[in-house]
């Protein structure tokens, strides 16, 4: 992006755009966050996706928003400006989870 100001010319930089994956192993029992950013504003959109390999549904949140994963099924949340990621798994459960995050970043 480019302007003037003061009949001087000016250009901002370029952003660039890195992802981040982040994942692993889920065994109950949980019932904390498994993955927390850094600051609030760190990244400006993530792709959170949660497996149940395990015989009972359990919850996953992201920035609030609370889904059920069945046994067996996969679910998958977007947020913009994620801040954490939570689950809620009893003892018996288990799963995996994996993150795609996105930081923009100015040269």
């Amino acid at each position: 992006m480019c302007g003037s100001h003061n009949k001087t010319s000016f250009c901002c930089p370029e952003a660039e755009i890195f992802t981040e994956e982040i994942c692993g192993n889920l065994e109950g029992p949980i019932d904390q966050a498994v993955w927390t950013a850094p600051t609030p504003s760190d990244y400006f959109q993530g792709t959170f996706t949660v497996t149940n390999t395990g015989n009972s549904p359990f919850i996953f949140s992201v920035n609030g928003v609370v889904l059920t994963v069945p046994p067996g099924s996969t679910v998958s949340l977007s947020a913009n400006n994620p801040v954490s990621l939570i689950v809620t798994l009893g003892a018996e459960d288990r799963g995996r989870f994996c993150i795609t995050l996105y930081k923009r970043v100015f040269a």
